[in-house]
């Protein structure tokens, strides 16, 4: 079973918006939660192809761009791993590119349900960056983590793509520049495990045989990311992101 079929069976929602299929893709870059949704997509019927404007198509976003890790997809393994490759809106997906998620000040673009493309203003991230809207930014967190611990072997090799210096460490541990994983941990607390994600992992396990242990167990991020970790030192996280 493809991506695009595991899609229409786990990553959707009941349509709320427009006319056709009764079940529509839960796109983290183009859903509202608790609001109206510009546009739903059919999950057969919509699938990319081209793409002029938001809410033609949807495509397979890789949370961790393929240019990070030299990645085919042709070839199975961190190319096509379900737990990190979300279904987005293609035109969405075009503008977020190569670049790393961040926090934006003023967006160059935005999209409709609220993401924004433009310079980072967060603390030692600098560049060009795609800030989600807040509801998704753990999903999107906790998809990182997963990807760094699974593949940690690599990331010594992976740390030195210039599309992930931004975000990869040239490590098997930590993985990841500090002032990003300072973020990644930001947003892991700023949107706590859902439903949605929840039911996706359910769904990975039998789709492809594993989890992500930091949706079945969001302690784990504060257990393997923390300042008595050895060979981490301190980690810089102000007390604010542990706070309820």
């Amino acid at each position: 079973m493809d991506l695009w079929t595991q899609y229409s069976i786990s990553d959707i929602k009941p349509r709320t918006v427009g006319t056709g299929s009764a079940d529509v893709i839960y796109d983290v870059y183009s859903t509202i939660p608790g609001g109206t949704d510009p546009y739903q997509f059919d999950p057969t019927t919509n699938r990319c192809g081209g793409y002029k404007k938001e809410g033609d198509c949807f495509n397979k976003e890789h949370s961790i761009p393929l240019s990070w890790f030299n990645g085919v997809t042709a070839n199975p393994g961190q190319s096509t791993d379900y737990n990190f490759i979300f279904p987005v809106d293609g035109y969405v997906n075009s503008h977020r590119s190569n670049y790393p998620y961040g926090e934006v000040g003023t967006a160059t673009w935005p999209s409709l349900n609220g993401g924004k493309l433009g310079q980072s203003i967060y603390p030692g991230v600098s560049g060009m960056v795609f800030e989600p809207i807040d509801s998704f930014k753990g999903d999107l967190a906790r998809a990182f983590l997963y990807f760094v611990t699974r593949y940690q072997d690599s990331m010594p090799s992976w740390g030195n793509y210039p599309d992930a210096i931004p975000a990869f460490d040239t490590t098997t541990y930590p993985s990841i520049k500090v002032s990003y994983l300072k973020m990644m941990i930001k947003w892991h607390y700023l949107d706590p495990v859902s439903e949605k994600e929840i039911n996706r992992n359910n769904a990975t396990y039998i789709y492809q045989g594993n989890r992500n242990p930091y949706i079945d167990h969001p302690e784990y991020v504060d257990l393997v990311w923390n300042s008595a970790c050895a060979g981490l030192a301190a980690l810089p996280v102000e007390i604010i992101y542990f706070s309820d």
